[in-house]
């Protein structure tokens, strides 16, 4: 069973127009009946390098709890958020999760514009909405590593991105260095989106469980404006659905999200029915999770 949850996250990039951006997808889809966790607003100490650390800190803290016990109920989180920080909350519940349960690595499948890889030391902007896959890793500020256990949520080996297009100089680096696997949308048009998505389900295979993270800015703005971060180009609607059509069925899922859906720049609902459609497909297609499967066997 899919458990939809969500938290209006703005604090990661400044853009106020997150923070109603939930309660209008509530309103405009009865069926999608989004539990939301509000975002936590602590004292901030300004550091031009770390905006809002504070509240973005206590703010993943309180989804990684949630979702956990999501987790533990049996059932499979989504995700529904605003900026794309939040998911230093939702990722580090399904890899503690899977670790303490059976003691093994979680998969992350990144589909975003930008990887999210830059640090404190790196940032050029400091809003820690760029930084949640180098925080998810370990790297950086160490409030921003340590959600549920003090330790690492993902290794390098096990992360995919699919759909970047605007990489920051000391990303590119990060991203060489570490040697994760990623497809630019670049990329993508060159070799085909099918052949890097059997790439990417063939990479990742051996793992027990999955987490894919969806930026809504990985699409063409021409087709999806409701976001913070526009960036020319990118994935049409039928290719994320062929995306999501692909992975679901060939690789063990266990939570997914949906972030930075920004109402304020929205235009006629297209994101936001996006939104939707792209939910509707998730519960129509998702398998029998890690959890459940695992526990039959266990049983």
């Amino acid at each position: 069973m899919i458990h939809t949850y969500g938290c209006p996250m703005h604090l990661g990039v400044g853009d106020t127009g997150l923070i109603k951006s939930l309660d209008y997808l509530n309103n405009r889809f009865d069926q999608l009946q989004i539990h939301v966790i509000p975002e936590i607003q602590e004292k901030e100490e300004n550091l031009p390098n770390l905006k809002n650390l504070n509240s973005v800190a206590s703010t993943c803290q309180s989804i990684a709890a949630y979702a956990y016990q999501v987790l533990q109920n049996q059932e499979t989180p989504l995700f529904i958020a605003g900026d794309h920080s939040a998911a230093m909350g939702s990722v580090s519940a399904s890899s503690v999760y899977t670790q303490e349960m059976y003691g093994e690595e979680t998969g992350l499948i990144w589909i975003d514009a930008h990887p999210d890889i830059n640090t404190d030391s790196t940032t050029a902007t400091g809003n820690i909405h760029g930084m949640p896959v180098a925080a998810l890793l370990g790297k950086g500020e160490k409030r921003l590593t340590q959600f549920l256990t003090e330790q690492p949520k993902l290794k390098p080996r096990n992360v995919v991105m699919l759909g970047l297009r605007d990489i920051d100089p000391p990303e590119q680096v990060t991203l060489d260095t570490l040697g994760i696997r990623y497809y630019t949308y670049d990329d993508i048009c060159r070799q085909g989106l099918t052949a890097c998505l059997k790439e990417s389900i063939a990479y990742l295979s051996h793992l027990t469980a999955v987490h894919i993270s969806f930026d809504i800015d990985s699409m063409n703005p021409k087709w999806m404006p409701g976001v913070s971060v526009p960036v020319p180009h990118g994935f049409t609607p039928e290719e994320v659905h062929h995306i999501f059509d692909a992975l679901i069925p060939a690789l063990p899922v266990i939570s997914y999200d949906i972030v930075e859906f920004n109402m304020v720049h929205d235009r006629e609902d297209k994101t936001a029915d996006f939104v939707m459609e792209l939910a509707s497909q998730i519960h129509k297609l998702h398998v029998p999770s890690v959890s459940s499967e695992k526990s039959k066997r266990f049983a």
